[in-house]
């Protein structure tokens, strides 16, 4: 499944509520510029294993060389591969694979296709999910994989091809209001309410075009300020709903990018 949707929509967090109520163990592969497709499946530990090796021959008595599986250490996706060969189910969390160069999808193609792999320095140490039978019959305890992007780069046209694709749209102010609820535990207080209209207003400002759109995540970062101002008497929702939006308290929550701010600076309201 591969989700996309603006940045703080929830593509992350809908991975942990799908392990959640199916009940399947989470692995999380969190993807930064540097990262390689293999370091998913294992990574292999050749500078201890050297290290070891020289250890085992100093002194009179020569020890064996240790076992090259020793050094081996499963990443999030072999690990969920290791543990449907168990006959476990798990969901994994392949996060911002945009960040990723653009070989790192095509190298995952052959793995997610197969759901099977080999450590290439150990012989025979082979993983496979399907155990060699028709995925039908070993479906239910395949893992889930739900991959996030953030649209930074166009993803291969093979890869696409694999995926089932589902774009998060931008929540409407009612489903906001139950965001705000759920995450603050508690109903829309006046200044919930008039936080929620300055923040929809702000967000669909047309003389602004947005280099970075304030999120939900960024509307409950700044609800969260206003109200901690509210608790300490300075701040009021008859008071929110009278500030120019230049003049929002914590208004750095929302608006991230200087020419953002420039833009709002025109705005008449």
């Amino acid at each position: 499944l591969l989700l996309e949707g603006d940045p703080g929509s929830g593509k992350t967090r809908l991975a942990y509520a799908v392990a959640y109520e199916l009940g399947y163990p989470l692995k999380c592969c969190y993807i930064r510029s540097t990262s390689r497709a293999q370091d998913l499946l294992y990574t292999y530990d050749a500078v201890g294993r050297l290290y070891d090796i020289q250890e085992s021959r100093v002194g009179e008595e020569r020890q064996a060389a240790p076992s090259r599986e020793k050094y081996v250490t499963l990443g999030d996706l072999g690990e969920a591969i290791r543990l449907s060969e168990q006959g476990i189910p798990s969901v994994v969390l392949i996060d911002e694979i945009d960040k990723a160069d653009i070989d790192f999808p095509n190298d995952l193609l052959l793995v997610l296709d197969r759901l099977e792999f080999s450590v290439d320095e150990v012989q025979g140490m082979e993983y496979s999910a399907l155990q060699g039978k028709p995925r039908d019959e070993r479906r239910d305890v395949l893992p889930l994989v739900i991959i996030t992007s953030n649209r930074e780069k166009e993803l291969p046209k093979p890869f696409l091809r694999r995926c089932l694709f589902y774009y998060i749209p931008f929540p409407e102010q009612e489903e906001l209001s139950r965001i705000m609820e759920s995450h603050f535990q508690k109903g829309m207080t006046p200044l919930f309410a008039e936080a929620l209209k300055r923040f929809w207003h702000l967000r669909h400002q047309e003389v602004v075009r947005w280099r970075k759109t304030p999120s939900t995540s960024e509307l409950l970062d700044w609800v969260q300020l206003l109200e901690r101002d509210e608790q300490r008497g300075r701040l009021t929702a008859e008071d929110l709903a009278t500030r120019p939006v230049q003049a929002l308290p914590h208004l750095g929550a929302l608006v991230k990018t200087q020419s953002d701010r420039d833009a709002l600076n025109k705005v008449n309201s």
